[in-house]
């Protein structure tokens, strides 16, 4: 199992009290068919409590702060990072602030969106920070999360994604990878823009090629690492 490493929200105000550990690591996107290098995706979670959804906007919102500090400081080329549903209704002042900041390392950063659109309370504040995100140059993408891909349609249709991320099926089945190259297809999805993620083994990533994806992470394309450390301030 690779280590992963301790991630640091700040103080205990600024992560919303919470008492657990907050853990991360990198999972490199890569191409299946070049040797192009897409981004590398920021992965967070708690270990040890259950974050409520304002803390877990007030993580999310600290592991972009070290997103852009890291294309700031050049210790990673190209990031992408998650925003739930949950933050953005809940943290959309401060979240438009921090990308409004960093608008010139705007072009090196990819977000994806993720979350169930049936619970938003608010349509128009998430389809207007999407809106403000393509305004700064920043590719929008969409997490689908849903036991069916095509349960999906709500949410692409309200977050219009240039990209998407799908799970990996955790077969080789070349019927069971069509199946699902159909379904991202069917929901006006390019699979050539959607990444496979948790793309374990070589027969995974030779379906997953049969199909028509282009992108993926995963053990079978690119190990995962740490974070880099920040420089120390003097």
């Amino acid at each position: 199992m690779t280590p992963l490493s301790s991630f640091e929200t700040g103080s205990a105000e600024q992560s919303g009290s919470f008492r657990g550990a907050v853990r991360a690591t990198m999972w490199p996107t890569r191409s299946l068919v070049s040797k192009e290098r897409w981004f590398d995706e920021l992965y967070v979670w708690t270990e040890g409590g259950s974050a409520s959804t304002t803390q877990r906007a007030r993580i999310q919102l600290e592991a972009i702060k070290d997103a852009f500090l890291w294309l700031e400081y050049d210790l990673i080329e190209r990031i992408g990072v998650t925003i739930s549903f949950g933050t953005i209704e809940r943290a959309i002042d401060p979240l438009t602030a921090l990308f409004e900041d960093n608008v010139l390392l705007a072009h090196r950063l990819y977000v994806l969106v993720r979350g169930a659109p049936q619970r938003l309370r608010s349509r128009y504040r998430l389809r207007g920070f999407a809106d403000m995100l393509r305004g700064l140059k920043i590719a929008v993408g969409y997490r689908l999360t849903a036991p069916r891909v095509s349960m999906e349609l709500s949410g692409v249709d309200l977050v219009q994604p240039t990209f998407a991320k799908v799970l990996a099926p955790p077969t080789a089945r070349a019927e069971t990878w069509s199946d699902l190259a159909l379904e991202v297809r069917a929901l006006g999805l390019d699979t050539r823009s959607t990444i496979v993620g948790a793309v374990e083994t070589r027969p995974q990533r030779d379906s997953a090629v049969n199909a028509g994806f282009e992108l993926a992470q995963g053990r079978a394309v690119r190990q995962p690492y740490a974070p880099p450390p920040l420089p120390t301030k003097s």
